[in-house]
């Protein structure tokens, strides 16, 4: 900090240092139980947790590096990023055949291009939402960037990886909001959304209809809006049992089993099971660093990267467990607060874009491990072991703080 660009940022007023510590604290805790959940069970030239300090380190440069860039440079690069982006992810789908998510470099380093592609949709959408011309009085106001998110919501689909895919749409729906489009018609854009997740219900699902049917009728739409509108949530809610049908089976067992784990306890629903065995033994206090028997016996999966909560929770309990929540928390505050301040439209949207995007990470990485939400395998930001997911988060935080510190440039 002494000297360089960090030394730089660190001397101005504005750079928020309670955002950047709490991130800090997290990438600390993340690289203690990436330790913990791997010393005694993962075989590798390198440890991982050696691998995770650098990660950090190179995230940490990169936070910095994004946050000495001026608004400007994101701004007019923003569509140039996203095309890249595009090209990757379609670059992996050719190159690998849907097999697989990552491009495999030598030394066992992995790149995936759905992280980067996160980041890049933002900056897309944000400067088209930017946009004096945006005011939702135009169907294109707020199809081009649904447009927008769904291109690389298909692509990640069809790696396969619908938990990964489903970020991108999420993306755009506060930005839009945050922008001015008015709650009913956020409503109506996630209606297939919704007609999807009733479908297999005639009760919830003719429910849902009767809102959906109210809020059109409601906002006085022209007929030919309100019809098209209608026909595409009945559509979507017919269509679902045949898409089922479409799935790969470890996708719709991942469904099933979050609804009743119980049915497969050594099979799909294992996961959710010693999960939630895992967060309950730890009691308040919980077992002791590096004491976690879930985690020493192998019972607990995936334990380095999607249940790393779990291992947290186990060894320093209830306590250890809201410690984390409590940090992600104060980053996420610091974010909106940062969004209410920007002056910059582009820099406001972008901040709520990368908050999103950190939340929902968040909440279906904690909820996964708690047997509350399905299992999707998206990390926990900052904690969970893995290098691109962790620069891309980096980047982002680096963005909320660049732009915070420019809060008064328009």
């Amino acid at each position: 900090m002494r000297g360089g660009l960090g030394a730089v940022l660190w001397a101005r007023r504005d750079f928020d240092r309670v955002l950047f510590w709490s991130v800090v604290a997290l990438l600390v805790i993340g690289i203690a139980f990436v330790y913990s959940a791997t010393v005694e069970n993962v075989q590798v030239p390198t440890p991982l947790h050696t691998r995770q300090i650098v990660w950090a380190l190179l995230g940490l440069a990169l936070l910095f590096l994004v946050t000495a860039l001026p608004i400007q440079f994101f701004y007019s690069t923003s569509y140039i990023l996203y095309g890249l982006a595009i090209l990757l992810l379609v670059g992996i789908l050719v190159a690998v055949g849907g097999s697989s998510r990552w491009f495999d470099f030598p030394l066992g380093i992995r790149f995936q291009p759905s992280e980067p592609a996160k980041v890049a949709l933002i900056l897309a959408a944000a400067r088209y939402l930017a946009g004096r011309n945006v005011s939702f009085r135009r169907v294109q106001d707020f199809l081009v960037p649904m447009a927008l998110g769904g291109l690389p919501f298909l692509l990640v689909a069809r790696q396969p990886d619908l938990g990964t895919s489903v970020i991108f749409p999420v993306i755009i729906i506060p930005m839009l909001f945050w922008r001015g489009l008015p709650l009913w018609a956020i409503i109506l854009l996630c209606s297939p959304g919704l007609s999807v997740m009733t479908a297999f219900s005639p009760l919830t699902w003719g429910l849902m209809l009767l809102v959906i049917g109210a809020i059109v009728w409601r906002a006085r739409l022209r007929r030919g809006v309100a019809a098209a509108v209608l026909l595409t949530v009945i559509a979507f809610g017919v269509l679902t049992p045949m898409a089922w049908d479409h799935l790969h089976e470890y996708q719709k067992q991942r469904i099933v089993t979050f609804l009743n784990p119980q049915q497969d306890r050594l099979g799909a629903g294992y996961h959710i099971i010693q999960s939630t065995v895992a967060v309950g033994s730890g009691g308040l206090l919980g077992k002791g660093y590096l004491q976690g028997t879930q985690t020493k016996l192998n019972f607990l999966p995936e334990q380095h990267t999607d249940f790393i909560f779990s291992v947290i929770a186990e060894e320093t309990g209830l306590l250890g467990a809201l410690t984390v929540i409590l940090l992600f928390s104060l980053i996420l505050a610091r974010a909106l607060r940062a969004a209410a301040e920007i002056r910059n439209p582009f820099g406001q949207l972008v901040v709520v874009g990368a908050t999103a995007v950190l939340f929902f990470h968040f909440v279906v990485n904690v909820g996964m491990a708690l047997g509350l939400l399905p299992i999707t395998g998206l990390p926990l930001p900052f904690v969970s072991y893995g290098g691109s997911h962790l620069l891309s988060q980096m980047v982002l935080i680096g963005l909320i703080l660049g732009f915070r510190m420019r809060w008064m440039e328009y």
